[in-house]
């Protein structure tokens, strides 16, 4: 059966519930919420509350029109309010109706949402200062919350989309004279949502598809191998958990008469290095190259590059970065090119952008480097 990861609270998520709880606490008020406007609708995106009689339900969308959030935002209705059945715009609402709002402080964060703190009953004690302490909290929460967006499911299934990723080849080459090896092909999204590619896999992840997105970009990929350069080889990355996918193995098989590279990103912890054991033998066995990616970052440790048992690995652009003006940096790359010479392995430089940074590796004795004074990502080479 296939794996797939278990979605994860993503650190803006808990800081929007941080502030979220802040806001009811320190106002007295049962409820606190980010209301989002989607076109002609709204839904309620985050909440925390305490003990309330105030009914709702997370992301189910509702008529913008005739809402509390549509009367706050366009200005018809107060910031606050201390007895909303005591006000005409107010007291016939279906918020008041049917949710049971009685009482509320809310004011604009980022664009299109409102952040609102609410009660079942009446809080006479509630005035401008209650939204300028919300005021306050918007201007952290802002950011969080644009970050946190994008792992909107509606936008997370749009990336599924081959129309809306493109794919883009990074020449990988050989340090002794420059000569191209191998290409990187990495997924592009044009969506303003994911500034970065890994923006886009860390939100299909938290929506739990983010082994279908890796799937989707590798077949992608995987469509370009007979363009590939005669004696280069073509390098796709891939989770821990996408390569424990019977469908991600098989797609990579059925390739595998090509000189075909899988760097395993560290960047996902692996759990269960038995139930990766499988998977690697069967792409080891059918001459498919085996590559830890980013080695000295997020989870990277001795250990997993032992139980990996790579043919390749992948200097981190942390590491990379300024080697020939750092000492420790310097000092930790002659150690792994020595581990690399030892084990037999290669041992490839990742993120080379200065002349500085390029003549050092090469002194050092690093056989392989990417990065853009190496190559920037493109289109391949025409044939």
């Amino acid at each position: 059966m296939p794996s797939f990861p278990r979605p994860r609270v993503s650190a803006e998520d808990l800081e929007i519930r941080r502030l979220l709880r802040l806001a009811r606490v320190h106002l007295g008020l049962e409820l606190a919420a980010v209301v989002e406007v989607l076109g002609d609708e709204v839904a309620l995106r985050a909440v925390d509350c305490g003990q309330t009689s105030l009914t709702f339900l997370l992301d189910r969308r509702t008529p913008l029109e005739g809402s509390y959030t549509q009367g706050i935002l366009s200005g018809k209705l107060p910031a606050h309010l201390t007895d909303t059945h005591w006000h005409p715009a107010s007291r016939d609402l279906a918020g008041t109706r049917e949710n049971g709002i009685g009482s509320y402080a809310a004011v604009p964060v980022g664009n299109g949402a409102l952040l609102i703190c609410a009660s079942g009953v009446a809080t006479p004690e509630l005035d401008e200062r209650a939204t300028q302490f919300l005021g306050l909290l918007a201007e952290m929460m802002t950011d969080q919350l644009r970050r946190a967006h994008i792992g909107d499911p509606a936008r997370i299934h749009e990336a599924l989309d081959p129309s809306r990723f493109r794919m883009v080849y990074q020449p990988i080459v050989d340090l002794s004279h420059g000569g191209v090896v191998g290409y990187e092909a990495l997924a592009r999204f044009d969506d303003p949502g994911f500034p970065t590619p890994a923006h886009a896999f860390e939100a299909a992840t938290r929506a739990g598809v983010g082994v279908q997105l890796e799937l989707l970009t590798m077949r992608s990929a995987l469509e370009q191998l007979p363009a590939v350069p005669a004696g280069g080889r073509l390098n796709v990355n891939l989770s821990a958990e996408a390569l424990m996918t019977p469908a991600v193995v098989e797609l990579i098989l059925h390739h595998a008469e090509y000189p075909l590279s899988v760097e395993i990103t560290e960047h996902t912890q692996v759990r269960d290095y038995n139930l990766l054991a499988q998977p690697l033998a069967l792409l080891r066995g059918a001459g498919v190259e085996i590559v830890v990616d980013d080695a000295g970052a997020g989870f990277a440790n001795f250990v997993h590059l032992l139980k990996l048992r790579p043919s390749v690995i992948k200097l981190d652009i942390e590491i990379v970065r300024g080697v020939d003006l750092d000492p420790m940096r310097l000092a930790l790359t002659r150690s792994l090119v020595g581990f690399a010479a030892e084990a037999k392995v290669s041992l490839v430089a990742e993120g080379i952008e200065t002349a500085g940074e390029l003549q050092t590796l090469r002194e050092i004795g690093v056989g392989f480097g990417q990065g853009f004074i190496c190559g920037r990502p493109a289109a391949l080479p025409a044939a």
